[in-house]
């Protein structure tokens, strides 16, 4: 069924913008050994593990249909959608580290 798979894509970007407004929110340190990018890139996979838990228990409670032939589409599209959330939230990351290299994403990877 299509509204899994929207759903967990919808989720999963969600779950990135949350990923980068926590990225930007966390400062710079200066020193010899600075913690910032590790708290980064700890967020990041925090969120990205979330996502998917998210976006399954949601779909599994709250969207899924009552009639037995559309529960049953459902619920063998939610495991796959909750897989293609996740690829998308990790290589949209992986993307988004690589474009902003020198920022406070570029510690994502």
């Amino acid at each position: 069924m299509a509204i899994a798979y929207i759903f967990t894509i919808i989720v999963s970007l969600v779950f990135l913008l949350i990923a980068a407004l926590v990225a930007n929110m966390i400062k710079f340190e200066g020193g010899a050994n600075p913690k910032d990018a590790k708290k980064r890139r700890m967020w990041f996979w925090v969120l990205g593990i979330l996502a998917p838990a998210v976006a399954f228990t949601v779909g599994f409670f709250l969207l899924a249909p009552t009639k037995k032939v559309e529960y049953d589409n459902f619920m063998s599209a939610l495991p796959i959608g909750t897989g293609i959330g996740f690829a998308l939230y990790v290589v949209l990351g992986f993307v988004f580290s690589r474009m902003f290299k020198h920022g406070k994403m570029g510690n994502w990877f």
